[in-house]
C-alpha cells in the first residue's frame, strides 16, 4: 500500500518483473490475478523507460496539454467547477512553475516556444517528465527515471520528489537516488516472485538483507548438525532395539533377557522420540544465491604506441549543422578521463570521435597502434539485432561457439538467452554483452557512455569493481554519483558551448549542482 507523500524504491534483479508491475499498476497492462485497488479520485503519473516523442508540437504547448492545464483554461469561461479545480492545480501560476522546472532541466537556454522534433533524445524525455510531473499526480511511478538526465536535472529531479507530497514508486539502479528518496522498500524476490516490505533508507536495506543472508545461512548450517546429532542418535537407539530384541540368552538368566527386552523396548520408544523432533522442526532453508558473475578486463599491454589525442578537432556529422569544438584534448594510457555536460551538448558524438566511429570535420584524432578500444555506448547501436548471441561473440571475439556459451554463461547468461537473437536482450543484457567480448578482446581502452544505465544492482556492483582495478585508458561519461566518486578520475572535463572546460574535482561540480538546484526549487 502507498501513502501519501510516501517513497518507496522497488528493486529486484533484472528480469524479475519490476516494469511490468508499475505497468499494471499504471493500468497498462492486465495482472494474471488479483486487483489493483486505487481510492477514487486518486491520479496516477507513470514515467517509463523509454519515453520516446515524436509530436511537432512546442514544449509549452505539450507540457500544458498533457498536464491538464490546456483543457482547464478552455473551460474556465463557461463551467464554474473548472475555476474551482484550476486553483487547486495552481495554474495562475502553471507558466512560472513550467519555467523553473525547464531550468531545473537545463532547458534555461531553450525557449518553451521551441518544437519537441528539434530536441535532442535526452532533452525529449526531459520534457515527457516535465509534462509527467506538473500534471500534479497524486501517485508517481517512475521507471529509471535518472537514466536519460544528466548530473544537474538529477540533482533536482531529487529535491523536487523529497519536496512533492505525491506518493511515489520508483524503480532505479541508482543507489545515491534511491537513499535520498526513498524511505521503504519493496523488494522483489527473483527466486520467488514475491516482495518483501523493509522500512529504511536504502542503504540500511542492503545491510539488513546482507546480515539476514548471513544470519539465514548460519541457522541453516546449525540445524542440519542438529539434525545429523538427533539422527545418530536416533540410529544408535534402533540398533539398540534391535540387538536386545534378538538377544536369546540361556534358561538361567530369563531376568536378563527380560531387562534387555524392556530395555530394546525403551531404546524404540527414544528412537521414535528424536524422530518426531526431526519432523517437528521448523526448516531453516539454505539461502537462494544466484550465480554471481564477475567482469574480467585484462588490457592487452602490446609494443607500439598506446596515446590518444585529439588535434583542433572540430567534431560533429557531415548531413548536420551540429559541431563542437575545435577541441584538443591529450589521453596518455592509463589515464581516467570524465566528460559531463548536459544532454545535447555533444558527449555522446565526442566519445564516438574519440573511438574513431565519427572522423573530425577538421582537425585530427590519434589513436596509438596499440590500443584495441571498447566502445560501450549508451543506444549499444553497435549492437546487430538478427544474429544470436552465440554466433556474435564467436564471429567479434575469434573464440569457438564451446568458448563463447562458457564466457556468455560467466556474464550472467542463460543457455536459452544465448540462443536468442541480441533484438530479444535487456538493454542491460546488450550491456552485459558487450563486457563479455571487451572481456575476451582484453581492450585496453574503455568508451563508457552512461555505463550504469539498465544494469541491476548486481551487475553494476561487478562494474564498478572491475573499472576500479583496470589498467587500460578510460573515458567515462556517466550521471551516476556514486560510480564516479569510487573512479579515481585524473582528469574531469564539462562539455559547455561546445568547448571542453577543465574542472578541479568531480566533487566541486556537484557541489555547484546541488546549490543551483537547491535554487530553483526554492523558487516554486
Amino acid at each position: 500500500m502507498l501513502e501519501r507523500g510516501q517513497k518507496v524504491g522497488l528493486v529486484g534483479y533484472n528480469g524479475t518483473g519490476k516494469t511490468t508491475l508499475l505497468k499494471i499498476m499504471a493500468g497498462i497492462e492486465e495482472p494474471d490475478g488479483g486487483e489493483i485497488q486505487i481510492r477514487q479520485g486518486v491520479t496516477v503519473g507513470y514515467l517509463p523507460q523509454d519515453t520516446s516523442l515524436t509530436t511537432d508540437e512546442t514544449i509549452d504547448d505539450y507540457v500544458r496539454r498533457v498536464s491538464g492545464i490546456a483543457e482547464l483554461e478552455s473551460k474556465l469561461a463557461h463551467l464554474p467547477e473548472a475555476v474551482v479545480e484550476y486553483e487547486r492545480r495552481d495554474g495562475y501560476a502553471f507558466q512560472h512553475r513550467l519555467d523553473i522546472m525547464l531550468d531545473g532541466f537545463g532547458f534555461d537556454a531553450v525557449s518553451s516556444n521551441r518544437q519537441i522534433s528539434s530536441l535532442s533524445s535526452g532533452q525529449k524525455s526531459k520534457v515527457f517528465m516535465a509534462g509527467v510531473l506538473l500534471a500534479d499526480p497524486d501517485v508517481l511511478l517512475l521507471d529509471e527515471p535518472t537514466n536519460n538526465l544528466d548530473l544537474p536535472a538529477l540533482v533536482w529531479l531529487e529535491d523536487f520528489l523529497m519536496r512533492s507530497e505525491a506518493a511515489c514508486l520508483v524503480v532505479s539502479h541508482d543507489r545515491l537516488f534511491l537513499d535520498r528518496i526513498v524511505r521503504k522498500i519493496f523488494e522483489l524476490d527473483w527466486h520467488t516472485r514475491t516482495i518483501t516490505i523493509v522500512n529504511g533508507r536504502y542503504s540500511d536495506y542492503i545491510v539488513r538483507r546482507q546480515k539476514a543472508q548471513v544470519r539465514q545461512a548460519a541457522e541453516h548450517e546449525e540445524q542440519q548438525r542438529e539434525i545429523k546429532r538427533l539422527a545418530d542418535q536416533a540410529r544408535e537407539q534402533k540398533a539398540r532395539a534391535v540387538r536386545g530384541s534378538h538377544h536369546v540368552g540361556t534358561d538361567n538368566d530369563k531376568f536378563l533377557r527380560g531387562f534387555r527386552r524392556d530395555r530394546a523396548a525403551g531404546s524404540g520408544r527414544a528412537a521414535k522420540s528424536l524422530e518426531r523432533r526431526i519432523e517437528q522442526m521448523e526448516p531453516v532453508e539454505r539461502p537462494v544465491e544466484r550465480n554471481l558473475f564477475r567482469i574480467h578486463l585484462q588490457p592487452t599491454k602490446t609494443g607500439g604506441s598506446r596515446n590518444m589525442e585529439l588535434q583542433d578537432a572540430v567534431i560533429g556529422y557531415a548531413d548536420s549543422a551540429f559541431r563542437i569544438g575545435p577541441l584538443t584534448l591529450n589521453l596518455p594510457f592509463g589515464s581516467r578521463t570524465v566528460i559531463m555536460g548536459l544532454n545535447g551538448t555533444g558527449k555522446s558524438t565526442l566519445l564516438k570521435t574519440i573511438g574513431g566511429d565519427v572522423p573530425p570535420v577538421t582537425g585530427e584524432m590519434k589513436i596509438g597502434s596499440a590500443l584495441v578500444v571498447g566502445n560501450l555506448m549508451q543506444e549499444h547501436d553497435n549492437l546487430p539485432r538478427d544474429v544470436s548471441m552465440g554466433d556474435f561473440l564467436q564471429r567479434k571475439a575469434g573464440i569457438s561457439l564451446q568458448d563463447a556459451y562458457q564466457l556468455a554463461t560467466q556474464y550472467g547468461f542463460s543457455a536459452t538467452e544465448i540462443d536468442k537473437k541480441l533484438a530479444a536482450l535487456s538493454p542491460g543484457g546488450r550491456a552485459r554483452l558487450l563486457l563479455a567480448l571487451f572481456s575476451a578482446l582484453s581492450v585496453n581502452v574503455l568508451l563508457l557512455d552512461e555505463p550504469t544505465n539498465h544494469l541491476d544492482l548486481e551487475a553494476l556492483d561487478a562494474l564498478e569493481e572491475a573499472v576500479t582495478h583496470y589498467e587500460g585508458t578510460v573515458v567515462l561519461v556517466s550521471h551516476d554519483r556514486s560510480f564516479l566518486e569510487k573512479f579515481r578520475a585524473t582528469d574531469v572535463y564539462v562539455l559547455i558551448d561546445g568547448q571542453l572546460v577543465r574542472q578541479r574535482s568531480f566533487a566541486e561540480y556537484l557541489a555547484a549542482a546541488e546549490r543551483e538546484a537547491k535554487r530553483l526549487i526554492d523558487m516554486l
